[in-house]
């Protein structure tokens, strides 16, 4: 089994914030524990293909975007039910932000403005029982401190037969799910760090406070070495 790994572009980034930390997929390509080489990025949002030969990725992940869901523009879709076809043929997917909304519409949710409002900067979340118990959070606490933002949420959760709610906090319920022993997905952003989204807030003129996490790199490692490097 491969351990490279497919990231899936899914928008771009402020340019400013692209100019001094990179964009959404340079951000996984340092983040991930396997060296960049092994990493391809296909920028589905500007139109590329989805590649011909998906098994000769270990893995497959789904960024964030400013785009939102609700426009349904045609690649929208098609990518999350390739995403969520990958998963159901045995390889291992990982949807974050954008990708986990994206996923989440295909499982059946539907995403919307978060009637909570923004979250935005470093937040606190917490696990389920489903979600201790789940292998990517093993060894984790039940609490974690993530970087998020996002405005858009699964405010209908998905009702595929198979999903799990992994955790959750008081604005976002669905801050991460499972489906099946493939496929998971996660509001918020584990490859993201606390400086490039205070640059990011301050850019957009969000109002939101960020402080290192060890806990995002955690997870996408645990990720890689569960599912990929597994295989």
């Amino acid at each position: 089994m491969s351990t490279k790994v497919l990231v899936l572009k899914t928008g771009t980034t402020h340019p400013d914030l692209v100019a001094r930390d990179g964009d959404y997929d340079a951000w996984f390509v340092r983040s991930l524990p396997c060296p960049p080489e092994d990493v391809t990025v296909v920028p589905v949002y500007d139109g590329a293909p989805l590649p011909q030969n998906p098994e000769a990725y270990g893995g497959i992940i789904l960024t964030g975007s400013p785009l939102s869901v609700r426009d349904e523009a045609p690649w929208m879709r098609a990518l999350g039910e390739w995403a969520v076809a990958r998963a159901e043929a045995g390889q291992p997917v990982l949807g974050v932000c954008f990708g986990h909304q994206l996923i989440g519409e295909v499982l059946g949710g539907r995403v919307e403005p978060n009637p909570n409002g923004r979250e935005a900067g470093t937040v606190e979340v917490q696990l389920t029982a489903e979600g201790a118990a789940d292998p990517l959070f093993e060894g984790f606490p039940a609490q974690l401190i993530v970087q998020a933002t996002h405005n858009d949420a699964l405010v209908i959760p998905p009702s595929a037969p198979g999903v799990r709610r992994l955790a959750g906090n008081g604005n976002t319920p669905w801050q991460a799910f499972a489906w099946g022993n493939n496929l998971r997905a996660v509001q918020f952003h584990p490859e993201l760090a606390d400086t490039s989204l205070q640059t990011l807030l301050d850019l957009r003129g969000w109002e939101g406070s960020t402080r290192p996490s060890p806990h995002g790199e955690a997870l996408l490692r645990a990720w890689y070495q569960r599912w990929v490097a597994k295989g």
